[in-house]
């Protein structure tokens, strides 16, 4: 049996530089019961949960030789903890534990196993894009159009369309089970009956029999080969059981019921520790309107309420907005007041960022290196404003790049100055596997990797191999030089096509690079206001709320945006701390403003359209506090 005392922690804490732990951490850092824990924006709960696992691996082996599973929801999470890990991070990243995505725990130990038996052999490409672009390929004309039609909602583009088209084709699978049947993974109704089945629906049927057998997958696939897993062997739990003394669920409300239902399966009724650790209240991925029911926070759980983030007048307006009733307590050294903004919407993409930089100026904010963003719910509306309006260069979507025609074009989108010549290379042989896909040329049955590419070359071919180097550093040098390498990147490709006796179609080569979505670091996005003032010079970082959890900030801009509503204005009531009506979009607006309320450091400033506040609005407003500015004029 293992303890952690405050003999441990203390040790932990004397290996970094001013960590100190307060009370209500050390006691979730000791917990060693299964237990829920709800921690408060700017908790610093990943630094708490590394020193437990730190102390608890100081400890290993166990006597019966199990181990720790880790679990949380994208990679930089998992990143963020392998780095912090320090000394012991050999013994936790080793067998018998696992640290790492929900997705990679589920895909290596429950999906693939299940698809080996189904197929006897693993999958090619566990990819929603992938399968979406080789679904649509495999569509007939007609077809698909019929589809986008179905589909397109409230969309009138073309691309809008395809898009819908895609979340469909993404939105089923086929019961293995059940002959075969087409089923939705929300449980509601297929669109196309299984019974007297059209042409449509045995069109759909077989292209996604098809791809399953060839092992081109979705993510939320391999949740439903994990479920058929544990369905099939029904006493696996006791294997995962013996092999995992203690899981712990990072960011647990960002887990969805599926996800839940696996663990579930997999840890209840048995004396594995589980702990699920995070923010009922920053539940944003989920769709508006979702039945899933999310995280069911417990009775008794462990609250981690003082903040190492947010000032104490900041602390005490986010809790307005938490659904969840939520203490915090904010840092009493920082004195700024909250700022509200008031503008004018004809002037809004003058006035906004100008006066937000001129007050991180004002309370000299600027100095060292500081990060300051603006965020807003929506990134653009059709009647209302979302945040292209405040900022009309805004880049919409992280995939806007898929809009442009040339490579050329779609480096421009980002801060050409800040990209490195590795991500040029990156990017044109991403474009090379991605049309080696599209003509379905394989190496042993498998599709080529970039490194698989380069071997197969290397090995088999080497004046080739040469040939096709030196043509990448020319494609290089081109983009590097805002050139086109349309030409290069052919004759590259061709080279390659040569081995297996193909012939470029450019016309395919153009079409995969305008689908093509470039994966540049965060630090050359564009989206981003310059404030210069004499010698004074800084950025302000501009996205989505959903892109900033996570993030801390020394000042915050909340943009005032529209989704059937204005949030700002359609909560204002909180803002004065009154109450609203609950509601599904109320709460979604909540959760969002909450997140969004609760990133900076010391300064938040919410912008606010003039007419959306009254008079009366206005005094009780700065009766809580809040800083009033009118800035309807530039």
């Amino acid at each position: 049996m293992i303890e952690i005392t405050d003999a441990h922690i203390a040790e932990f804490e004397s290996r970094f530089d001013r960590l100190s732990f307060d009370d209500e951490s050390k006691d979730f850092i000791k917990c060693l019961d299964s237990k829920d824990i709800q921690a408060c924006p700017g908790a610093g709960k990943t630094t708490s949960l590394v020193a437990k696992l730190d102390i608890i691996a100081s400890q290993m082996p166990f006597k019966d030789n199990s181990g720790i599973l880790v679990l949380t929801h994208t990679n930089v999470a998992v990143d963020e903890i392998k780095a912090k890990l320090g000394a012991n991070a050999k013994i936790l990243l080793s067998y018998p534990n696992h640290v790492g995505t929900f997705q990679s725990f589920v895909n290596k130990f429950l999906a693939i196993p299940m698809y080996v038996k189904l197929v006897g052999k693993r999958p090619e490409r566990i990819d929603n894009e992938i399968y979406e672009n080789i679904f649509i390929k495999q569509l007939a004309g007609s077809l698909l159009y019929g589809l986008k039609e179905k589909f397109k909602q409230q969309e009138t583009t073309e691309q809008g369309k395809l898009e819908n088209v895609k979340n469909f084709l993404k939105s089923f699978y086929i019961d293995l089970q059940d002959d075969n049947k087409l089923k939705k993974y929300n449980g509601d109704s297929f669109e196309y009956k299984h019974n007297s089945p059209s042409d449509t629906y045995k069109k759909i049927q077989s292209i996604k029999l098809d791809l399953f057998k060839n092992g081109i997958v979705t993510f939320d696939d391999m949740y439903y080969l994990a479920k058929l897993f544990l369905h099939s062997f029904p006493n696996m739990n006791e294997v995962f059981q013996k092999r995992f003394k203690y899981v712990f669920v990072d960011e647990v409300q960002d887990t969805d019921d599926k996800q839940f239902e696996i663990l579930d399966t997999l840890f209840s009724n048995s004396d594995v520790v589980i702990q699920r650790i995070g923010d009922k209240n920053q539940e944003i991925f989920a769709a508006m309107g979702s039945k899933a029911r999310g995280w069911q926070v417990t009775h008794d759980k462990l609250e981690i309420k003082n903040t190492k983030r947010l000032s104490s007048k900041i602390s005490e307006k986010v809790t307005h907005f938490a659904i969840s009733p939520q203490e915090l307590n904010g840092i009493e050294a920082i004195e700024i007041q909250p700022v509200i903004l008031l503008f004018d919407r004809s002037t809004m993409s003058e006035t906004v960022f100008l006066e937000f930089s001129r007050l991180i100026e004002e309370y000299g904010l600027n100095n060292g290196n500081k990060l300051f963003r603006a965020v807003g719910a929506v990134k653009e509306h059709e009647s209302g404003y979302g945040i292209s309006e405040y900022f009309p260069s805004f880049i919409p979507a992280d995939n806007a790049s898929i809009a442009h025609e040339t490579l050329l074009e779609k480096f421009e989108l980002f801060d050409t100055k800040s990209i490195f010549p590795k991500e040029y290379k990156k990017t044109l042989m991403s474009i090379i596997i991605e049309y080696l896909k599209a003509e379905e040329i394989k190496n042993d049955n498998k599709f080529f990797t970039v490194s698989d590419l380069l071997k197969y070359l290397r090995e088999n071919h080497k004046e080739a191999y040469s040939n096709f180097k030196l043509k990448l550093f020319e494609g290089v040098q081109k983009l590097n030089s805002k050139e086109c390498s349309f030409d290069v990147l052919k004759e590259k490709l061709q080279i390659v096509l040569n081995k297996f006796g193909h012939t470029l179609d450019e016309q395919k080569l153009k079409n995969i690079i305008k689908a093509h979505k470039l994966d540049i670091a965060y630090k050359t996005d564009k989206n981003q206001y310059r404030y210069s003032n004499g010698g004074i010079e800084f950025d302000i970082h501009i996205s989505t709320i959903h892109k900033a959890k996570g993030e801390t900030h020394t000042a915050t801009l909340v943009l005032e945006t529209y989704y059937y509503d204005y949030d700002l204005k359609k909560l204002l009531p909180l803002l004065k701390g009154e109450s609203i009506a609950n509601g599904i979009r109320n709460d979604h607006k909540r959760k969002l403003l909450y997140v969004a309320m609760s990133r900076p450091t010391h300064l938040l400033c919410l912008a606010i359209n003039k007419e959306h506040v009254s008079d009366e609005d206005k005094s009780d407003l700065e009766s809580c506090g809040y800083l009033i500015k009118d800035i309807t004029t530039p």
